[in-house]
């Protein structure tokens, strides 16, 4: 049980509920409004510099496979055609909310 007790002269200010509820669903949106996203100090055409590994089924390697052959292109680019506008996408969705 914890020892700390506010004393007994403090004045106690009534929540407004409407207002509590306001602050609530405003802290969620805290970030998007004040602060940039991450990214947005990056050059998107820079060269890549980092790796990232993707796990597949056999499935799925199957269709990657399937998509760079008929392609002529290498896996790496069909992933990065279809996954940096994906992931492009999907960040924006949530920087707005």
């Amino acid at each position: 049980m914890t020892r700390f007790r506010l004393p007994a002269d403090t004045d106690e200010h009534p929540v407004d509920p409407d207002a509590l509820r306001a602050f609530a669903a405003g802290a969620k949106e805290h970030r998007t409004a004040q602060e940039p996203p991450p990214w947005e100090g990056h050059d998107p055409a820079a060269l890549p510099r980092h790796n990232v590994s993707v796990r597949l089924n056999d499935y799925q390697i199957e269709v990657l496979r399937f998509l760079a052959k008929r392609s002529d292109t290498s896996q790496q680019k069909v992933l990065n055609r279809i996954l940096i506008p994906a992931l492009e996408e999907q960040a924006k969705e949530f920087a707005e909310g």
